[in-house]
């Protein structure tokens, strides 16, 4: 899957049990549009940088972004520990310039619970938003927290809250169109 559309269909069509036993992997989400060449011509900048940096772009609806999905593993499972690069073999792919082939890590702290995002030494920083991850020096991010791999901003989510986010769109209210001859709606 590819969008956040298609995994809230998921949602509604297999029942959040059945959803959080397939899709038990944190999810990095970001803005549909890219080049023609993906990442290798357009950044998903969503944070600035450095002291004061502001978020920007979550005012987009969350259905049309997009979600970079982790490879699985030889035995098809997804680790707790996802390397971040451009080089085709890391578990989260990112074909930019501006990424490293080794570029940073997100791993699953048992002890805490949580997540943590840690630089792998790369050229161009690790980011939580917009501050500076020093390298080997992980840190907890939490769901909705921007991480940034060079130019190349994602939102971030653990499972959970992923899950916790699918059911806030799935019970949206959507405002109802005004009355005329083309709104369909009967009174």
């Amino acid at each position: 899957m590819e969008s956040v559309q298609e995994y809230l269909e998921a949602l509604k069509r297999e029942g959040e049990e059945a959803f959080r036993a397939s899709y038990s992997y944190p999810f990095l989400l970001y803005p549909e549009k890219h080049g023609a060449s993906g990442f290798a011509t357009y950044h998903t900048k969503m944070a600035g940088r450095g002291a004061g940096a502001n978020i920007a772009g979550s005012g987009q609806e969350f259905k049309t972004y997009k979600v970079l999905v982790p490879k699985a593993g030889p035995d098809g499972t997804i680790g707790k520990k996802l390397l971040v690069g451009r080089s085709a073999d890391r578990e989260l792919a990112i074909d930019h310039s501006t990424v490293s082939k080794r570029h940073a890590f997100i791993i699953f702290n048992e002890e805490q619970g949580a997540y943590q995002l840690g630089d792998a030494g790369s050229t161009n920083g690790t980011f939580l938003n917009g501050q500076a991850v020093e390298a080997g020096e992980p840190i907890f991010i939490r769901d909705g927290n921007i991480v940034s791999f060079g130019d190349c901003d994602y939102m971030f989510f653990s499972p959970e809250g992923f899950v916790e986010l699918l059911k806030r769109l799935q019970s949206e209210v959507i405002p109802p169109r005004t009355r005329g001859p083309l709104s369909g709606i009967e009174e």
